[in-house]
């Protein structure tokens, strides 16, 4: 079932402990960690905007959604106002992203059965001298780290010279209890905790799940019929190894356009 609307959102409406499997890997904030965010608006710029825009939908047809951000800064709240049109940005404050991600795994975690799993991919970040790692938020949330993967890229751009080139990326693999493991269901090559897979090079997507990823997280923790869920569902990777695994599935993603490549991924 592929369902266009926030993730979050969508995850507070499902049962408590229903999920088998999570495989999922989020927005990495990259231009917000470097301070590039959306311009700080007063209420009167940002009635102005809604005004604007409104009238240009209206001319134009086309569906919008309108999104609101809040966050505290010291003592004083501010309100920063986007205009993301479907789509999750990456350019949130730093400190609301990360609060954000916090929501984000409590969510994941509540509706995960009591045998289920997470994998939840992402990356450390680096901005000037300092590395951003995800256990930053990761340890403010309910999630339990169970192990964490390597995921081996074999390459990665080499956008700077000063350090060394990044080609690992983390999959952080998540219970609530004693997950149900079948270790036995994936290939040999994947049985350690380095999975050496080359990055999808799909052009749908700008980072796109291997469907070899994908796989060895269903197969690992789950059996046919089971449930599996993907709060960004992207191009919809996930969807389809879970329909050729005969697992039933959820996906969530904001972008319609996005929602439209998953589907005809899916008559394929």
């Amino acid at each position: 079932m592929l369902i266009n609307r926030d993730c979050i959102e969508g995850m507070k409406e499902m049962e408590e402990s229903s999920v088998d499997c999570i495989v999922t890997s989020p927005p990495y904030n990259k231009k917000g960690l470097t301070g590039k965010v959306k311009k700080v608006r007063t209420d009167k710029e940002v009635k102005e905007l809604v005004e604007i825009k409104s009238k240009e939908d209206s001319n134009n047809g086309e569906k919008k959604t309108e999104r609101y951000t809040y966050h505290e800064k010291g003592n004083s709240v501010w309100k920063g106002f986007e205009i993301d049109y479907n789509s999750y940005g990456d350019d949130m404050p730093e400190d609301q992203y990360q609060a954000w991600m916090v929501e984000f795994l409590n969510q994941c975690h509540r509706v995960i059965k009591p045998d289920g799993s997470i994998f939840f991919n992402h990356k450390p970040r680096r901005h000037k001298n300092r590395c951003y790692l995800p256990t930053d938020f990761i340890s403010q949330s309910d999630a339990q780290l169970y192990q964490l993967i390597i995921w081996d890229r074999r390459n990665s751009p080499n956008i700077r010279n000063d350090v060394l080139v990044p080609c690992t990326e983390h999959i952080y693999w998540f219970c609530k209890k004693k997950p149900k493991v079948f270790r036995d269901a994936i290939d040999s090559a994947y049985k350690g905790e380095v999975w050496v897979i080359n990055p999808d090079r799909q052009k749908q997507h700008p980072a796109p799940f291997p469907p070899q990823l994908v796989e060895n997280c269903i197969k690992l923790t789950t059996q046919e019929g089971d449930l599996v869920l993907d709060p960004f569902m992207g191009s919809g990777t996930t969807a389809v190894v879970s329909r050729d695994l005969n697992r039933k599935w959820i996906g969530f993603d904001i972008d319609e356009k996005y929602a439209t490549i998953t589907t005809e991924r899916l008559k394929e």
